[in-house]
């Protein structure tokens, strides 16, 4: 998971086969601010989904996904400003 704070976004990579994902933005100082985003599968491994609605601070943002047997997680912290 990439934060491009340049074009205000996260990017990463699922394989094609995934079942389902989620990313998660949560403030390390107000757990109500949390944002959640479920991802859809796609033709392409590569996502992009915007921070721009994201007030500015510090976030913990953590990928959830699972491919219908096993699940795994990503987590990053990412300054918007």
């Amino acid at each position: 998971m990439t934060f491009e704070p340049a074009t205000q976004s996260v990017a990463f990579v699922l394989p094609l086969y995934f079942y389902k994902a989620e990313l998660t933005f949560s403030r390390l100082n107000d757990t109500f601010d949390d944002v959640q985003i479920r991802v859809t599968p796609g033709n392409l491994p590569r996502y992009v989904v915007s921070t721009a609605q994201l007030a500015k601070g510090i976030w913990h943002a953590r990928l959830n996904w699972s491919d219908g047997q096993q699940s795994y997680h990503e987590e990053k912290e990412i300054i918007v400003g």
